[in-house]
């Protein structure tokens, strides 16, 4: 996504110098009520869109290297304006919020008559790594950042605009926005990511209890389960995976807990270990005597026999104290 504000079809009204690195991320729309202002400081670009701001900038190629890659970050300084999310849906910008955004994201602003948006774009190689892990920026593209930090990384932004107030150099530009993006990040997403851990075992959950009414389906697989809560199997998989688990790991422990229970289950001790093990989903009486084995340490036989010798000294047990 790079900002060239000669922005074709629509022509919007432009002052000050949009200078070469401007032109690197070219807007596909700009309403015609929308004015851009531009300066260039070294690698920097302040931007600033007035009076009805209705711009469209398309994603472009995500660079491998943070050399290629272009960060671009927007405040609203007044009016009412919305963005286009990463969920393909419209959010209201705030004040005192920063939106973040990077070439490889499309972005779309819509804004009210009267509206006011003053941007900073930059390479990221400028920002990143040194300031905050490419990834991390990805991590927060297309969303708006307010907790913490991110209320000074806001007044510093929308400062720029101030043609009053001096401009910092290049350098002291990047090391304050640097260092101000980096300490907003770690106080929004840190947040973000507890949030999403509480809904990701919460998730966790659901997928345990649906697995437990229907472990003994010999054709459950993973993406049944997701599509049974409402979640993709890939991230089925990443919850099991932050656990340290697998899925397929918890279906067999599953199943091995349900055949030893039958083992102590005076009603099922005429049953075989072959009939137990495929009610509870085993198809292969092999697979199923290696995944005992690997889990409990000793054969199904084995443990049977010590589980119906349990049963039978507890039976005693019972008679002798009733006849007590």
């Amino acid at each position: 996504m790079g900002l060239s504000l000669e922005a074709a079809d629509r022509r919007p009204e432009l002052r000050g110098g949009a200078g070469r690195n401007a032109r690197r991320w070219p807007v596909d729309g700009a309403g015609p009520q929308t004015t851009v202002t531009t300066r260039t400081v070294g690698e920097l670009t302040i931007l600033e869109f007035a009076g009805q701001p209705s711009v469209r900038c398309a994603a472009q190629p995500r660079a491998p290297q943070a050399g290629r890659a272009r960060l671009l970050l927007l405040v609203l300084t007044g009016g009412a304006c919305a963005f286009r999310g990463g969920d393909g849906r419209l959010h209201d910008m705030r004040e005192h919020e920063v939106l973040v955004t990077d070439c490889a994201s499309p972005m779309e602003l819509r804004g009210d008559e009267g509206a006011n948006v003053v941007g900073l774009m930059a390479p990221a190689h400028l920002v990143a790594p040194r300031f905050v892990s490419l990834e991390r920026l990805q991590a927060a593209t297309l969303r708006s950042h307010g907790r913490g930090v991110a209320a000074l990384l806001y007044d510093f932004l929308a400062s720029l605009a101030d043609g009053q107030r001096v401009t910092p150099g290049a350098g002291a530009l990047v090391d304050a926005v640097g260092g101000l993006l980096s300490a907003a990040l770690e106080d929004c997403l840190t947040v973000e990511d507890a949030r999403q851990g509480e809904a990701g075992r919460v998730r966790l959950e659901q997928i345990v209890r649906h697995m437990r009414r229907h472990f003994a389906d010999p054709g459950l697989s993973a993406a049944d389960v997701a599509e049974a809560v409402g979640v993709s199997r890939r991230y089925l998989h990443k919850l099991y995976a932050h656990e340290g688990l697998t899925f397929r790991q918890e279906l067999i422990a599953l199943r091995i807990d349900a055949c030893l229970k039958a083992f102590l289950d005076e009603q099922q001790a005429d049953k075989t270990i072959a009939e137990i093990a495929f009610a509870a989903g085993y198809t292969d009486i092999s697979q199923f005597n290696r995944h005992f084995r690997r889990l409990k340490g000793a054969t199904p036989s084995a443990i049977r026999r010590a589980s119906l010798a349990e049963l039978v000294a507890t039976r005693k047990s019972a008679r002798v104290g009733r006849a007590a």
